[in-house]
């Protein structure tokens, strides 16, 4: 089992709930390692929870000695703007604005209305050039055509 995997195994013994999943573990870089834990939680992560499984896999990762040299650690919540990374993301995300870029490059966004385990479907906003009038159209994206989801942040 690779470090990654270790320390992976090591988060998901000390994460609070079972609404808290682990999104992204990294451990890279030459002259010193640096350890990232992205969070995230089907109803949001707080500062709190973040704070507990950051000291109590810190303090694991001390006694177990996974990692001989320096090394900079750092747990975080998803943030926006972040790329949803996986599926409990999108489905936590139902009913939200999202721009979902293709394999192709091609983009769109729209409120993303459903989630399977082989493709979500949106209501692309599509604008024909020239026109300032703006279509729906529903649209079912597999995911293995996404390149990237990024949900889209609203201040109204």
């Amino acid at each position: 089992m690779g470090l990654v995997e270790q320390i992976k195994s090591i988060v998901e013994q000390h994460l609070p709930d079972e609404s808290l999943f682990i999104v992204k573990v990294e451990a890279k870089g030459m002259k010193r390692l640096k350890v990232l834990i992205i969070l995230d939680g089907d109803n949001g992560v707080t500062i709190e929870q973040v704070t507990t499984v950051s000291r109590e896999v810190g303090r694991e990762l001390d006694e177990r000695e996974l990692i001989k040299d320096e090394y900079t650690f750092e747990v975080t919540s998803a943030g926006v703007g972040e790329p949803l990374e996986q599926h409990r993301q999108y489905i936590k995300n139902v009913d939200r604005k999202v721009k979902v870029t293709r394999g192709n490059e091609t983009k769109f966004v729209g409120k993303l209305k459903s989630v399977t385990e082989e493709h979500i479907v949106i209501d692309a906003e599509i604008k024909e050039k020239g026109k300032k009038k703006v279509e729906i159209k529903e649209m079912e994206i597999p995911f293995s055509d996404i390149k990237q989801t990024v949900v889209e942040v609203s201040f109204k």
